[in-house]
């Protein structure tokens, strides 16, 4: 206990572990991905100020937290299923009763219905995160405001996001680094910031996405731009006018290697993960058929295009 201000008790839990825990799983949300029930007691332990706890006893606090969300939203999008066991990457049983009670299906709070029923168990899984990854940062933080009284704002969500990807060790080409030395130039930025702004542009289906820009994954890369729909997600990834055929052709394979990290960190099994090149040029018909091979869509931007952002209501969000 020397050096911890609280113990693994139901009573410390209760009071100190609600907040945290919500604030880890409302980053896991917005980052598209998931935490296990380990790394849920190693961040306790180690950001939190808590002693050793019970590995069994996460699931008791992520099912308070989750009592105390519906107390306050009874439609708040199940954030609970988040935490699943690194054996079969799913929710443990306790997610079953807020799953039974959301979908109107009892069933799923029967004791050993998951392991009896592992694919209907999936598929009410990914259902409840389709709900939990399309909410904006603007509505967990409203709701984080609800529950605790206390604001978690914009600078405080970016360091609780940078905290979910410390460790990262970033390779040149890859986040922080993406740009080299001489950092983003004003050409790439222009770009990347209208593709973020303007997913509608880019195909009309897109237009009421949640967008993000310089999209952290557990790679440790950053996407250019993330749209994330219902249906689908989409990572995009911009090479500006000034960009000549080497960095085009990095493009390609910077594509591929997102999308294949996107859809690893995403659990759900029916939502596809889609890619987009965005350049300000036309493409050599030796990049069109590389880009065909490897199934990624290709848009390319009027260099003379208006700079300015879409006006309201087009579900943009910028962490």
């Amino acid at each position: 206990m020397r050096g911890k201000s609280y113990r693994g008790t139901d009573e410390d839990l209760l009071g100190h572990g609600l907040a945290p825990v919500f604030r880890r799983l409302i980053v896991t949300a917005l980052d598209g991905a998931s935490v296990t029930y380990g790394e849920l007691k190693r961040y306790l332990e180690e950001h939190a100020g808590f002693a050793t706890i019970f590995p069994t006893r996460i699931g008791f606090v992520v099912g308070a937290l989750m009592e105390r969300i519906q107390a306050v939203d009874p439609d708040a999008p199940l954030i609970n299923v988040l935490v699943v066991s690194a054996t079969d990457q799913t929710p443990g049983r306790g997610a079953g009763a807020f799953m039974a009670d959301r979908f109107g299906k009892p069933h799923l709070a029967r004791p050993g219905f998951k392991k009896r029923n592992p694919k209907a168990w999936k598929a009410a899984f990914d259902e409840a995160a389709d709900e939990v990854y399309l909410a904006n940062p603007d509505q967990w933080r409203s709701l984080y405001h609800r529950l605790f009284g206390i604001s978690f704002a914009g600078g405080e969500l970016e360091r609780e996001r940078a905290l979910r990807q410390e460790g990262a060790e970033y390779d040149y080409g890859s986040g922080s680094a993406k740009y080299g030395s001489g950092g983003e130039g004003a050409c790439h930025k222009a770009l990347r910031l209208w593709a973020f702004n303007n997913p509608g542009l880019i195909d009309r289906r897109f237009k009421d996405a949640r967008t993000e820009t310089e999209f952290p994954l557990d790679s440790g890369d950053r996407v250019d731009a993330v749209y994330h729909l219902k249906d689908r997600v989409v990572v995009v990834e911009v090479k500006s006018r000034i960009s000549n055929t080497v960095d085009l052709r990095r493009g390609v394979f910077q594509c591929i290697k997102y999308r294949a990290v996107k859809a690893a960190m995403d659990l759900r099994e029916d939502v596809p993960v889609e890619a987009f090149l965005v350049t300000e040029a036309p493409i050599s018909g030796e990049l069109r058929r590389l880009l065909r091979l490897h199934d990624i869509r290709h848009f390319e931007a009027d260099p003379d295009r208006d700079p300015r952002p879409p006006g309201p209501g087009r579900g943009r969000n910028r962490v």
